[in-house]
Order: C-alpha cells, then sequence, then structure tokens
C-alpha cells in the first residue's frame, strides 16, 4: 500500500540543554513538475481488466500513477461470474496491494445497456463480498451496473436497459448496506441521490446536505466541462445551481471523472484550472477525452492539473528547540499548506518519526490532514518526548 509521507529533514542533537533560542527550516517549494505520486488523488490510468489481471501491465502503471480504473472489464450478459472470474478479482486486489495502487472501481454491461435484472442481482451478489473484504483498496466505488457505461441511464440505448427510479433505489440499498461505511459510493446524476434521500429534486439543495447517510453518496462526472448541463449530468432547468450543489458537496466527498468533449473557452487551461478549484476535483482519466488531454498536454495545462488534483501538501516551515534532551519535553511547530483542488478526503494515522544512526522510532501524533483545505495554510503546535536515540536524528511526517 502507498504511504503519504513528508520528510521534513530536520536534525534533533540527542543531547546538550534546553535554551531559549529556536531553530527554523523554510523548505523550497518543489517544482510544479514534480512528479508526486502521493496516494488517493491525480490522473488515473484505465488498462486493467480485473477479472484477467496482468501483474507486469499493473506495475507499468505504478510506476506513472497511484489510481486505477479497470475500464477493460465488462461484466457478462448471458451468465453469472465464473469462479474462475471471481479468483482473478481477487488477484487483481492482492496485486494492487502488493504495487501501491488504489482501484476506483465500477462493473458495468456494455456502452449500449445492461443486462437483465435477475442477472445484475445475481453479479451483485458474487461481486460485493470481494469488494467489502478489500474495500481499503477501492479509493471510490462507483454505483455501475446499470444504463449504458454503467452511468444510470438509456439515453439511445439498442440492449436491455434499466435506469428507473426504483432499480436505482434497490442497487443503491445493496450497495450501502453491503459495503463498509467508510467507502463512497457515487452516482452522476445529482437528482438520482436527492430522489434516494426523499428529498425535493425539482430544484437543488442551497448547501451541503448533513448527515452520515446523506454525506455517504459521492458524485462522479463521465462529461465534466463538456457542456452547459455536461452532456445530461445536471438537469436543463438552472444546471449552474445544481453545479454550484455537486461542487460544495465536493469539499468532503471524492470527485472526479473524465471528459468527454473540447469545449472552449471551458476547457480552455485557465479555465478548466479554475473551476476544477471550484469543483474540489480529486481525480481524471489520463486519457479521455483524447482530444482535450492532448491540448492540455500541448499548452502546459496537464502538468498544472497533475500538480493540483487533489490534495498538494508541502512544508512550509518548521520550528524546534535549539537543543534537546534524550528523554527531554519539546514543542515542534509545523506549517503546512495545501496548493491542490481539494483537501485530503479520508483521515489517516499521523506519526512522527524519529531516525537516529542505528534505530528508527515512530510516535503517533494527533494531526488531521483532512483539515487543510484547499488554498489554506495551517500551523500546528506538537507537543512531544525526544526519544533516546544515537547521534543527530532525523524527524519525519508519516501518514501510512
Amino acid at each position: 500500500m502507498r504511504r503519504l509521507a513528508i520528510l521534513l529533514l530536520l536534525l534533533l542533537p540527542a543531547c546538550g540543554n534546553p535554551g531559549p533560542d529556536w531553530q527554523e527550516v523554510r523548505p523550497e517549494p518543489l517544482p510544479l513538475a514534480f512528479p508526486l505520486k502521493n496516494p488517493e488523488r491525480g490522473f488515473y490510468a484505465t488498462d486493467l481488466d480485473p477479472f484477467h489481471p496482468d501483474e507486469a501491465a499493473l506495475a507499468e502503471i505504478a510506476r506513472r500513477f497511484t489510481l486505477v480504473y479497470p475500464y477493460a472489464g465488462w461484466l457478462p450478459r448471458d451468465r453469472a461470474l465464473t469462479e474462475e472470474e471471481l479468483e482473478g478479482l481477487k488477484t487483481t486486489f492482492d496485486l494492487v496491494k502488493k504495487h501501491g495502487l488504489k482501484l476506483i472501481l465500477r462493473f458495468r454491461y456494455g456502452e449500449d445497456g445492461d443486462a437483465e435484472l435477475d442477472l445484475i442481482r445475481e453479479h451483485v451478489r458474487q461481486l460485493l463480498p470481494i469488494v467489502r473484504e478489500n474495500a481499503d483498496l477501492v479509493y471510490v466505488f462507483q454505483a455501475g451496473f446499470l444504463g449504458r457505461w454503467g452511468e444510470w441511464h438509456c439515453w439511445r440505448a439498442t440492449a436491455t436497459c434499466h435506469d428507473d427510479a426504483a432499480t436505482k433505489a434497490w442497487l443503491l440499498d445493496e450497495l450501502l448496506a453491503g459495503l463498509p461505511p467508510e467507502l463512497p459510493i457515487a452516482i452522476r446524476y445529482p437528482p438520482d441521490k436527492l430522489r434516494y434521500l426523499g428529498l425535493d429534486v425539482s430544484r437543488p439543495p442551497a448547501a451541503p446536505l448533513e448527515g452520515e447517510t446523506a454525506r455517504r453518496p459521492a458524485h462522479l462526472n463521465d462529461c465534466y466541462l463538456a457542456d452547459p448541463t455536461d452532456t445530461g449530468t445536471y438537469p436543463e432547468e438552472d444546471p449552474e445551481a445544481w453545479r454550484a450543489f455537486v461542487y460544495a458537496e465536493n469539499d468532503l466527498l471524492p470527485y472526479g471523472g473524465e471528459t468527454c468533449a473540447i469545449n472552449p473557452p471551458r476547457t480552455d487551461g485557465e479555465n478548466a484550472l479554475k473551476e476544477s478549484g471550484h469543483a474540489h476535483l480529486d481525480y481524471l482519466n489520463s486519457e479521455y477525452h483524447d482530444g482535450l488531454i492532448r491540448q492540455w498536454k500541448e499548452d502546459g495545462t496537464s502538468e498544472r492539473f497533475a500538480a493540483r488534483l487533489g490534495y498538494r501538501i508541502s512544508l512550509v516551515r518548521a520550528r524546534w528547540p535549539e537543543a534537546v534532551p534524550a528523554g527531554g519535553a519539546f514543542l515542534l511547530e509545523l506549517t503546512l499548506n495545501n496548493t491542490g483542488f481539494s483537501r485530503l478526503k479520508r483521515t489517516r494515522p499521523a506519526f512522527l518519526v524519529f531516525e537516529g544512526e542505528t534505530e528508527r522510532r515512530n510516535v503517533p501524533l494527533v494531526l488531521d490532514l483532512t483539515a487543510l483545505g484547499p488554498g489554506e495554510r495551517r500551523t500546528w503546535g506538537l507537543r512531544l518526548t525526544a526519544p533516546d536515540l544515537r547521534g543527530p536524528v532525523r524527524i519525519g511526517l508519516w501518514f501510512p
């Protein structure tokens, strides 16, 4: 499993008397092009069949990405999944863990529709226990199963297709009950979320919904920036208000998807970057829309997206006493900032790592980086006890 680590490169003397003086470091910011591969953010890869995994392909993905969406696997429309396919999915999870990746997971049937409802029910029954067992390897579970591409719509479908409210409610019941509460379930159309919660769908709420049940369904957008409604993602009546509601909810919920069209001026570099900050965009398809991705690579926008998708947390300043005796108490002040589009969406355990000449100590911290929103800078004062280590000591922050 890939870990978020911030190395502070501070040296604390292991002996001496505490004095009134403080030492301070202000690291140079990393260049924009520096390839940060922190988990649960960024462009994602798609070259993965979850039922027939290829470890060499996954290893290659892990060189450049931390997220992968298994686009190459489709559910069969004429039968249940075989034991071989289910074992293949379990192997995929094992390989994802081995190579430090996380999945954006969606199960679907085809570009032209879905399958008979009895078969969809059987596939849900087969798949959810495996996903539940490996939920820590899934960044976000996109509801899927229904409609074309698993997007919950049947517009121009030419095969069996389900996008009625009752079937969507049944599927959300199954997913919310069958998967751990910490795993977000993302759906494309915001009125579907309101309808499931029994709320008015004629207009969007003026503020993010409150409560654990209301917060768990997240949003996704498979035609990001495409047109005023993002190709039907938002209702035609007042799409800007619907978009504002979704973007406000995204402050605390993982959000992403893919682009599907070149739509100037909205998809032009500066405009796209500005809106992505408002959207709190965490993840985006690295390959589609191919024309827009190519345009962004040519004009430098892609590099700026890669740097700012999700969170981008850096150390601004660290202060500590000039000398700290072994076993002595001291105050470490850390100032961090976040220049990403979004915040870290899941709390991670925090440790201060003391590394001496011959051994290492991990000290638990009360430090919640989800509190550091986009564009924010915060200072924490951490009261600690210096371990008894030989020689100069390096300190690092570690978020497993």
